[in-house]
């Protein structure tokens, strides 16, 4: 067993691991958010299992665009307005479409245009809101599509969902007024 692929086992560990802490940091969220979040979660926690299993590569072709629209939904709905059913339907779908069309004919880059689409979106979303860790996380979404491309570089995708999904399921502080933001207290 190489340093590797021990590498590898102690980044699944760590995205499974965040995936169970993003089950529950998740609670206080909106539902719509907190369900399309566990959604994402289960789907990273399914890629961290993959890689004892020795699949990790085509799970993560499949899984890696769909949990992505997931997160992406979640964020639109916590950050944005909230979504209609339909919009939410359909980045899932794109998403599943993505990944099976990369798995079945071969080229990855297929299913990275969901990714890198959920990653801006959420950079979008959280800037709208002004939420720090929000956008890092988006930016970790597409680091962890950039380094999907690479070969061998599969504990950094692993760490960088798991950094993800900690991201977007901690808890925002929300700040009420303009003035909260310079440093004043907002007068009750």
């Amino acid at each position: 067993m190489g340093l590797d692929s021990v590498l590898d086992y102690g980044a699944a560990v760590a995205l499974f691991t965040a995936a169970m802490s993003a089950w529950f940091l998740a609670a206080p969220l909106p539902l719509s958010a907190c369900l399309y979040l566990r959604f994402g979660g289960v789907l990273f926690s399914a890629m961290a299992v993959s890689v004892p299993l020795g699949l990790a590569d085509a799970a993560s072709l499949l899984l890696l665009p769909l949990a992505s629209a997931a997160l992406m939904v979640s964020a639109l709905e916590r950050f944005a307005r909230p979504l209609p059913a339909a919009p939410a339907c359909l980045a899932l779908v794109f998403g599943l479409s993505a990944g099976l069309g990369a798995l079945l004919s071969g080229p990855i880059l297929l299913a990275l245009v969901p990714v890198m689409i959920a990653g801006l979106a959420v950079i979008a979303a959280a800037i709208q809101r002004i939420a720090v860790i929000p956008v890092l996380a988006g930016a970790g979404l597409i680091a962890s599509g950039l380094a999907f491309t690479e070969q061998g570089a599969r504990g950094g995708l692993m760490l960088f969902c798991a950094a993800t999904l900690i991201g977007l399921s901690k808890p925002q502080l929300l700040r009420s007024s303009s003035s909260a933001l310079c440093g004043e207290t907002a007068r009750p």
